[in-house]
């Protein structure tokens, strides 16, 4: 199936590694001009994930950095992306993820850090791209998040939160920018086992007595499929939603999860 990607501007953010990674990988699959994009203090791993998707796709994708605390860097970074490839068809608001911790453990800079992150970061970024969308009369956006905008998870109250927010920003969007043939969606991840869920992983194990390894065999067990999704897999689904191939799935929140939720 041709997905219509071709020579399409996608610009994925945080995609040095893991998920964002996958995304992007796909994304140049399809023969999309892929941006991919970090923190300057990660440009080997974005050199890395630049040459690895060369070598896997045939297609090298850009490369581009921003800071994800600063706003103007976003929109500079956007700007230049835009300028140099003409224009932005699709967009990819990705994230780190915000410190882990119960409410009283945690500080008014950790809100403050995880409201920049996982929301806020994505108000920029969008308001930075909409206008070369509304120019070209079309675009995607999809906003990447987590499995807890189905299921909250324990010990996640900053994920649980502003995770939330994007889940009704999108929504809204959609129905905003419909009219110029622009679709909204955002998606989250089941488990897939990249540094983040590493790290949780060995706060979870700690718990109960278990090393993060352990704790993780144990887990995936648990799994309908009895596994962990993978970042390609992720990638798959999500390049199918930013693409022209979809003519019409907009304002939805998906999961990517294998059946790990149980709810709705």
């Amino acid at each position: 199936m041709d997905l219509g990607l071709k020579d399409k501007v996608v610009v994925v953010l945080s995609s040095a590694a893991g998920i964002g990674k996958g995304i992007a990988t796909e994304a140049a699959r399809e023969g999309a001009k892929v941006v991919i994009a970090t923190a300057p203090a990660f440009r080997d791993d974005l050199e890395k994930a630049q040459a690895d998707i060369e070598k896997e796709t045939g297609n090298k994708p850009f490369c581009f950095y921003y800071d994800v605390l600063d706003d103007a860097s976003i929109t500079k970074m956007i700007d230049e992306a835009a300028a140099k490839l003409g224009g932005i068809y699709a967009l990819v608001n990705h994230c780190p993820g915000p410190k882990a911790g119960s409410f009283e453990a945690l500080t008014e800079d950790d809100w403050a850090d995880g409201y920049q992150k996982c929301l806020h970061s994505y108000v920029t970024s969008i308001r930075a791209a909409l206008p070369y969308m509304k120019k070209a009369g079309e675009g995607r956006i999809l906003n990447s998040t987590s499995s807890s905008i189905k299921n909250a998870l324990d010990n996640l109250i900053l994920s649980n939160t502003f995770r939330m927010g994007v889940v009704g920003m999108s929504k809204t969007m959609a129905r905003e920018f419909g009219p110029f043939g622009i679709l909204v969606n955002t998606m989250g991840p089941g488990r897939i086992y990249t540094d983040r869920i590493k790290y949780l992983n060995g706060i979870r194990g700690e718990k109960i007595g278990l090393t993060e390894e352990e704790y993780t065999k144990k887990d995936s067990a648990n799994f309908p499929q009895r596994r962990y999704q993978s970042t390609d897999e992720y990638g798959r689904t999500a390049v199918f939603l930013i693409s022209p191939a979809n003519g019409s799935v907009s304002g939805q929140a998906f999961l990517d999860d294998g059946a790990m939720t149980t709810a709705y």
